[in-house]
């Protein structure tokens, strides 16, 4: 390769170098430097070797810079990017029209007029109060006279290779947790504004973010504002957005690169035999023995990355347990599901479902959470409750009109241990973890307005990471969407579509259900609940269900009193509904919100 092919791919380095290229490489100080030594007088003589240009300074500094503005070595103490380096590009199209006897129409007026020229200082700020209308002057010149370097030979710039290479090798570079939450972030609308030059900027509005990549094939070459490990997430994710906005879905590559699901075809037949003996020969005939077996499988399960089975396998192994201690918590009905559920995946792991749906079906061992640039939620209540495996916790709920999801926090400990306890008042008023001055239980009424705070893909916030957090004013309930969260008619409830697992009843959803008022309330011995009848706007009535508990009892009182209530007007209840019936957790009237078992 000689020193003309080096010149050649030189000059194409200089065509790309505009203003926009250069500071994006370095900053605006050093882009304004870089001027001002130029202004001074500053030259560089160019020499072209095979493999590099040395540009000798006049100020005897020596750059050896080569067609990537990556590769450069400079005799200054920087190791970073300099002025020196940015001069060298700069003074090319000077330095290409002396060589061929012309002169710019620039440097003519800059020899006469040298006075006429005062750059910015360092960080960019005027050095007197015309200095800043200079500064433009001047950098509008060395751009118009790389632009005009340019015209002779235009940089053919290709972008393609965002969209044309396979998802998996561009991703390449990047660790599997960083490329996973990048995905993640897809889930959240984001406008993306393209503007294509020498580099094909991305701008995402909503994050205030911009990424500009080269035609360099790389995306870890891309340039970000941003540094370090969020630096690579907006790369990510930008070349994501794009390649969605272009029609392309990477879910199944994607999901084949971050959750590879391979396991041993003995794991699925030993799964299958027992299963088959279990049901041949009923469970009075089957040892005690039989039970560990279903242990040592989940093991199995464990170790070849299938957590779906792992807990069935777990799962049946309870239920044995109970039978053959003929405890009364033992139902056959359970276990028949757990063994139908266990064969129908062993069915569809075994088929080709693809790559996303078998890893959707081996599923996770624990839970992963996401920083989520922003995220702002309408709170909808708190709910305390107690499990039969006894641990205790408050769940509060929150909904994001942006994605018209449903998000959680809940604070939970065992309450099993001797002298644990779980004080649902004292949890429902301490401090919130995102921000000092703000307790639960007003954050259970607020609008929090989040900013890089970590989310669980199943919408869980956590209480960890250093999130920001503000408190704009809430929106009365009645004047903020809530998309398909809101029901305004009790006969909706019934004509909703609901999707219903292959075993079980009805899932539990959450819904705001517009109602007119409250007929009565009746407290039901028998079945230890307070029961309300309330009426929607079309005059349908339903009966809201709040069981009695120890804990809740003062403000069951105070609701059977009528203490508290909603006023005659419309209000909202924010309930879970299920196949046992509607439990309501908070009633909304305005900005006023009322947590049922909580607010006493």
């Amino acid at each position: 390769m000689s020193g003309s092919d080096m010149q050649e791919r030189f000059a194409r380095l200089v065509a790309l170098g505009t203003e926009d290229y250069l500071i994006r490489y370095a900053n605006k100080g050093l882009y304004n430097r870089a001027l001002k030594d130029m202004e001074k007088g500053v030259t560089v003589h160019y020499d072209f070797s095979e493999n590099e240009v040395i540009c000798t300074l006049s100020d005897d500094t020596i750059c050896k810079l080569t067609d990537s503005i990556d590769s450069f070595v400079c005799s200054c103490p920087s190791d970073k990017i300099c002025k020196h380096v940015l001069i060298g590009i700069l003074d090319y199209p000077r330095f290409a029209d002396s060589q061929d006897g012309g002169v710019s129409e620039n440097e003519q007026e800059a020899g006469a007029k040298p006075e006429e020229y005062s750059l910015a200082n360092d960080d960019g700020a005027p050095a007197d109060s015309g200095g800043e209308k200079r500064s433009e002057t001047l950098g509008s010149d060395a751009a118009a006279a790389s632009g005009r370097f340019s015209e002779s030979e235009p940089p053919i710039l290709d972008f393609s290779w965002l969209t044309e290479r396979e998802i998996g090798e561009l991703v390449a570079p990047f660790s599997t947790s960083r490329v996973e939450e990048a995905a993640f972030r897809l889930r959240y609308v984001e406008e993306l504004e393209v503007r294509e030059g020498s580099l094909l900027v991305m701008q995402m509005k909503r994050s205030g973010v911009e990424v500009a990549f080269t035609d360099t094939p790389e995306v870890d070459r891309a340039l970000c504002a941003v540094s370090g490990t969020d630096g690579e997430m907006y790369k990510l994710e930008a070349l994501l957005r794009y390649r969605a906005s272009k029609g392309l879905n990477d879910s199944d590559a994607l999901a084949a690169k971050l959750s590879p699901t391979e396991f041993p075809p003995e794991t699925l037949g030993e799964f299958r035999e027992s299963i088959g003996e279990l049901l041949r020969n009923g469970l009075a005939r089957l040892p005690y023995s039989f039970a560990d077996r279903f242990e040592l499988l989940a093991i199995a399960a464990r170790s070849s990355g299938l957590p779906n089975l792992e807990r069935e396998a777990r799962g049946i192994h309870g239920e044995l347990e109970l039978f053959f201690a003929r405890h009364v918590r033992f139902s056959a009905r359970v276990l028949l599901s757990r063994l139908s559920r266990v064969s129908l995946m062993l069915d569809a792991l075994e088929r080709e479902i693809g790559p996303a749906r078998r890893a959707q079906l081996a599923g996770r061992f624990r839970g992963k959470y996401y920083t989520v640039p922003r995220l702002d939620l309408y709170a909808l209540g708190a709910e305390p409750w107690e499990t039969r495996s006894g641990y205790r916790g408050i769940t509060y709920y929150f909904y994001c009109g942006e994605d018209g999801g449903m998000y959680t926090y809940s604070q939970a400990r065992p309450a099993y241990y001797e002298g644990a306890e779980f004080d649902f008042s004292r949890y429902y008023r301490e401090r919130s973890p995102w921000k000092p001055d703000l307790l639960m239980k007003e954050a259970s009424s607020s609008m929090l307005s989040f900013r890089a705070v970590k989310v669980s893909s199943e919408g869980r916030l956590s209480s960890g990471g250093s999130p920001v957090l503000t408190l704009p004013e809430r929106p009365a309930v009645e004047s903020f969407d809530f998309g398909k969260l809101r029901v305004s008619s009790f006969a909706e409830l019934a004509s909703e579509p609901v999707q219903v697992g292959l075993f079980g009843g009805l899932p539990r959803r959450f819904k705001l259900l517009r109602a007119a008022g409250i007929e009565g309330s009746v407290y039901d011995r028998a079945s230890q609940a307070l029961k309300f009848t309330v009426r929607d706007p079309d005059g349908e009535r339903l009966e809201l269900v709040l069981p009695y508990h120890s804990d809740w009892s003062a403000a069951i009182t105070r609701l059977e009193s009528g203490r508290g209530l909603p006023s005659e007007d419309e209000f909202y209840i924010f309930a879970s509904i299920s196949e046992e019936g509607v439990y309501p957790i908070s009633f909304l009237q305005g900005n006023r919100l009322l947590n049922l078992k909580l607010d006493g």
